[in-house]
């Protein structure tokens, strides 16, 4: 690697890490701020409230890491204009394409980076992190609890359900399993494939009821009525425990898809985050496309315009990504297609800016 590319690539991520910082910082105190009352009247101790946000921290990276990288991208390449770094590397014969490339070599590993970090650490600290929302901010049960797409619920003092996969949409579950203990004994174990919510009550259908004695003789019962509810086992209240995608990498919300998918539940909406997880990080590579070329130009106002534009397409890029989105969950638009319909649209248009006005 050459003086030049060591140079401008030390500069680029000096300016990507100060990015990320101010990232972070902005998006914690804008949170903190939402969030105040919330910990001010559930009693949230201070401590917590400072873990909740280390918990953060590895997701927030995660979703700022494009908006960092076009910081990064118009601190660099504006700097090299201001001080006429960038006019000099082309007199010598350094085409524009040159940095340019390096930047978007740079932003491929960034972006696979951010998806090594949603794949390991954020999953479990966004665990942890929930955890302390639902218990100590929702004042949730503790005993309610998920983990992968399942549920765990105390449904009585002795009585344990466990649910594999809930659809909200339909308010169905699937994959349920009551245990009920006596004395440290089991006593009864009900398994059923199904179970609906009627007349505010849970209905199991498809069960297989087992009841053990205490000599041990086991009594088998099929089809039979099992019902369950409770105010914590109302839909709202599973819903809001509920592992979200967020909670889960790949392999996990692949998982939970494939068993929802063969219960015959309603998947699209948890598709379309299985495909944002790639979509998102590679955001990082297409933003490069406008901040680069944008930065490089002189013009009456001068760098500072250049900035403000490019934020300003920045947040139409974030907002078609959101419509995007949102289209997907209700139907209208494929998942892949909700997906990556911005990273195509306006990798398109990055490359028409990059030919038109790059120097």
């Amino acid at each position: 690697m050459k003086i030049l590319d060591r140079y401008i690539i030390k500069r680029y991520f000096g300016k990507l890490v100060w990015s990320i910082i101010l990232a972070t910082v902005v998006f914690i105190v804008v949170d903190l701020v939402q969030m105040l009352d919330k910990f001010i009247d559930n009693g949230v101790p201070v401590n917590t409230v400072v873990h909740f946000y280390q918990l953060y921290i590895p997701y927030i990276i995660y979703l700022i890491l494009p908006v960092a990288t076009l910081l990064a991208t118009l601190f660099t390449i504006g700097g090299f204009t201001i001080t006429n770094e960038l006019s000099a590397m082309m007199v010598s014969g350094v085409s524009f394409y040159r940095p340019l490339g390096l930047l978007l070599v740079a932003a491929v590993f960034i972006a696979c980076g951010g998806f090594m970090l949603s794949e390991t650490i954020v999953p479990e600290a966004n665990r942890q992190r929930m955890d302390i929302y639902r218990y100590d901010v929702k004042k949730l049960p503790r005993e309610t609890r998920s983990k992968f797409g399942q549920l765990y619920l105390q449904v009585g003092r002795n009585q344990q359900l466990s649910i594999d996969r809930y659809n909200p949409d339909t308010r169905e579950a699937y994959g349920i399993h009551l245990v009920s203990t006596e004395n440290g004994r089991l006593k009864m174990q009900a398994d059923a494939e199904k179970m609906i919510w009627r007349d505010d009550t849970w209905h199991f259908q498809g069960a297989v009821r087992r009841t053990f004695d205490k000599q041990g003789n086991v009594h088998w019962e099929r089809n039979p009525e099992i019902s369950v509810s409770g105010k914590g086992l109302k839909p709202d209240a599973l819903e809001k425990v509920q592992t979200s995608p967020e909670e889960m990498n790949w392999v996990d919300l692949r998982e939970f898809i494939d068993k929802m998918d063969a219960a015959g539940g309603n998947t699209t909406r948890w598709q379309v985050d299985l495909l944002f997880k790639v979509s998102l990080p590679a955001a990082a590579v297409i933003i490069v496309l406008f901040g680069a070329p944008i930065a490089s130009i002189r013009r009456r106002g001068g760098t500072a315009l250049g900035f403000g534009l490019a934020l300003f397409i920045c947040f139409i890029y974030f907002g078609f990504i959101q419509v995007g989105k949102v289209l997907g969950y209700n139907g209208s638009i494929t998942p892949l297609v909700s997906a990556w319909i911005g990273n195509v649209f306006f990798g398109f248009l990055g490359l028409i800016i990059l030919f038109k006005w790059a120097r």
